[in-house]
């Protein structure tokens, strides 16, 4: 297991952590003058980062907002491929557009993360 460890580096900047699957809020996206929202199960979180599985192919450069009660956070969409598990879906890194804000500690504070 060590040796396979070595031979793939981790490529994030920040560690992530696990989440229950659910999202503290509705994330939104406007897409062609059309605002929406977006059905997916979040992954991981880290301080200023979200990994999401959606069934909508979005391109990266995309803004996504977090809509929750009290905040809203906007992110970019960083990077997306196809989901290697799950047939027809999606895999993003959404990285915040604001730097202060942590999405770890909402996450936590909200009971999403595991």
């Amino acid at each position: 297991m060590a040796r396979l460890q070595l031979m793939f580096k981790e490529r994030r900047i920040k560690d992530r952590k696990l989440l229950t699957g659910v999202l503290p809020g509705k994330l939104i996206v406007q897409l062609d003058g059309q605002t929406s929202e977006v059905i997916g199960k979040p992954v991981d979180v880290s301080r200023n980062g979200l990994g999401l599985i959606i069934s909508q192919q979005l391109d990266p450069g995309t803004e996504v907002t977090l809509q929750m009660q009290d905040h809203n956070v906007a992110f970019q969409i960083a990077w997306g491929q196809r989901d290697f598990g799950k047939q027809d879906m999606f895999r993003y890194g959404l990285v915040t557009l604001n730097p202060e804000d942590n999405v770890e500690s909402i996450f936590l504070r909200t009971g999403c993360l595991r």
